[in-house]
C-alpha cells in the first residue's frame, strides 16, 4: 500500500490533488483534517489526496481509505525514505521532521502539475477545489501572508526582522508567507530548483521555522498572495489576535479579522494549545465537530481525558498556563512590544541559548 512512486498510486491524479505529509502519530488528526474535505467536496469534482510518510501502519492506511472510500475521493500513501536518504532533517521544539516533506512535493508527484499541501492540523471548512483553481502561472506557489511573524517583526519581537533581512536573505520580510496551506506549482519548481538543492538548503543550519524559512528564502516574496480566510491562523492562546496580530499594519490585521469571520481552512498552529487536548481553545469546537465523523473519534476523547485526569496530562496544562498566560503576560507588560527594552531583553535571552522559535 506505500508506493514509492506517483506513478505507483491507485489514483487518477487529474483533477483536484491534495498533498499531506504525516508519521503515525499524527494519523488521528490527520482523520479530522480528512473528514472536513470529505464533507466539502464538489459531487461536480474528483479529488485524490496523496500522503507523504516514512512509517504510517498498514493497518492505520485501511483505516484512512475506508474513511475516504464513500466519497469521490482517492487517497494514497507515498514513501519518502527513497528521496531522502541518509539524510538527517534538523528540527526542533514542537516541529517534527515530516514537515519538510513538503519540500519533496515536486520530486516525488513527478506527472503532477499542481497541488495542495496540508498541514495535518487543520480543518477544512469548504471546498477546496476554489483554492486549487487559483491561477499560479509564473510561480512557485500560492500562499497567504503569515499575520503572527508579521506581527512579531512589527514590535512583537523586533528580532525577527534582522532574522529575516539579514540571515534568510529576504528583500522585504513583510511579504513572509505562512507555509500550512500551499497552492505549490510543482512543475514550475521542476523547472526551477531540484529537491537536492531545497534539501541542501534545509539541512545548511537549523532554521528557526525550518521549511517554512526555506520555501521563503527560495520564493523571496514572489507568490500569488490568496486571503488568509485560507489559512486562518487560530487566535493561539487568545494571544495571537490581541498581542501578536494587533502589532501588525492595519492592512494586515483586518485582513486576519476578515479571515476570523469567514474562514475557509482553519489552521491550529502554535506550539500548545491543540483542540485536541484543550477544548476551551480558540475554535476547538469547529475540530470535535468534524472529529465527530472520524474512526478515531474514541481515540481522540481518551486522549482529552488522559490531559485532564492523568498526572502528566495536568503538569502539561499546569505549565502552559505558568508560560502563556504567566510569564508571557508579565513579559508583555514589563517589556512592552516595540520598545528598546523588549528587544534588548529577547537579544540577550538569544544569546544565552534561550530560543524563540
Amino acid at each position: 500500500m506505500l508506493a514509492t512512486s506517483s506513478r505507483e498510486l491507485p489514483l487518477d491524479l487529474n483533477d483536484v490533488v491534495l498533498v499531506f505529509a504525516c508519521n503515525e502519530l499524527f494519523v488521528p488528526y490527520l482523520s479530522v483534517a480528512l473528514q472536513s474535505i470529505l464533507v466539502n467536496v464538489s459531487p461536480s469534482r474528483h479529488y485524490d489526496i496523496v500522503v507523504l510518510t516514512r512509517d504510517i501502519t498498514p493497518k492505520s492506511m485501511i483505516t484512512l481509505t475506508q474513511q475516504a472510500s464513500k466519497h469521490n475521493v482517492g487517497l494514497g500513501f507515498l514513501d519518502v525514505d527513497a528521496a531522502l536518504g541518509d539524510i538527517k532533517l534538523p528540527h526542533h521544539g514542537h516541529f517534527r521532521p515530516e514537515t519538510y516533506f513538503r519540500l519533496l512535493a515536486p520530486t516525488l508527484l513527478d506527472n503532477v502539475d499542481k497541488a495542495i499541501y496540508l498541514d495535518s492540523d487543520i480543518v477544512v471548512c469548504s471546498d477546496v477545489a476554489e483554492l486549487f483553481d487559483t491561477d499560479v502561472t509564473g510561480y512557485l506557489l500560492a500562499a497567504t501572508r503569515d499575520a503572527d511573524t508579521i506581527g512579531q517583526i512589527d514590535g512583537y519581537d523586533p528580532t525577527v526582522y534582522a532574522y529575516l533581512k539579514d540571515q534568510l536573505g529576504m528583500s522585504e520580510p513583510h511579504d513572509y508567507f505562512q507555509a500550512g496551506v500551499l497552492l505549490m506549482n510543482l512543475e514550475k519548481f521542476r523547472q526551477t530548483i531540484t529537491a537536492e538543492e531545497l534539501l541542501d538548503i534545509a539541512t545548511e543550519r537549523t532554521w528557526r521555522w525550518l521549511d517554512q524559512d526555506v520555501l521563503n528564502k527560495v520564493v523571496d516574496g514572489h507568490y500569488r498572495r490568496v486571503h488568509m480566510k485560507w489559512n486562518y491562523l487560530v487566535d493561539w492562546q487568545y494571544m495571537r489576535r490581541t498581542h501578536i496580530v494587533a502589532q501588525a499594519p492595519k492592512d494586515v490585521q483586518d485582513e486576519y479579522d476578515e479571515a476570523r469571520r469567514d474562514y475557509r481552512i482553519v489552521h491550529y498552529a502554535g506550539p500548545d494549545n491543540r483542540p485536541w487536548l484543550y477544548p476551551d481553545s480558540d475554535l476547538a469546537g469547529l475540530f470535535w465537530q468534524y472529529a465527530a465523523g472520524s474512526p478515531y473519534l474514541e481515540y481522540l476523547r481518551d486522549q482529552l481525558e488522559k490531559s485532564r485526569r492523568t498526572v502528566d496530562g495536568m503538569a502539561r496544562r499546569i505549565k502552559a498556563v505558568a508560560i502563556y498566560r504567566g510569564i508571557m503576560h508579565a513579559f508583555d507588560y514589563t517589556c512592552p512590544a516595540g520598545t528598546k527594552r523588549r528587544q534588548k531583553f529577547i537579544e540577550y535571552y538569544e544569546r544565552f541559548g534561550g530560543s524563540v522559535g
